[in-house]
């Protein structure tokens, strides 16, 4: 028995933001496809987590290390943590630069939206209303969610 997962074939990575999944999701199952959607900053965010956590860890074994050592590999050891601490700090950088790019991304869309908003009337203008807001609401739970990765 295979599973869907399992099979051999093609796969298609996009970034797209979507207000309907339903045409994708038809037009995939028609031709036997699937779609795994996952939110592009939520993927970055946990793979940088990862990164950052992997760095502290392996540096926090190394001082360990560090702290048991002959004098003669005190040195070797204190280069790799340099070594680590710069490749941390580097992440962290490159951390706060994808944070403020995807304020701006945000910031954008918001901005189209409300513009799109404002010639809009009744039920599409309460759903162009509702897009601004789960926009702004996912905004901040990422704002929230970023917040342990840089303490």
């Amino acid at each position: 028995m295979t599973s869907k997962f399992q099979t051999a074939g093609s796969a298609i990575v996009a970034d797209v933001s979507e207000e309907w999944v339903t045409p994708v999701d038809t037009r995939m199952e028609a031709l036997n496809g699937f779609v795994v959607r996952t939110a592009r900053k939520s993927f970055e965010e946990a793979q940088r987590a990862r990164e950052v956590a992997e760095l502290r860890a392996e540096i926090d074994q190394l001082k360990a290390e560090h702290a048991r050592v002959k004098a003669g590999h005190k040195a070797k050891l204190q280069a790799k943590i340099d070594e680590l601490n710069t490749r941390l700090q580097t992440k962290l950088q490159q951390a706060r630069q994808r944070s403020e790019q995807i304020k701006s991304e945000t910031e954008a869309k918001v901005k189209a939206l409300q513009k799109k908003a404002v010639k809009a009337q009744g039920d599409a203008k309460a759903v162009i209303d509702a897009r601004v807001t789960e926009i702004k609401k996912q905004y901040e739970q990422w704002v929230e969610q970023g917040k342990s990765m840089v303490a």
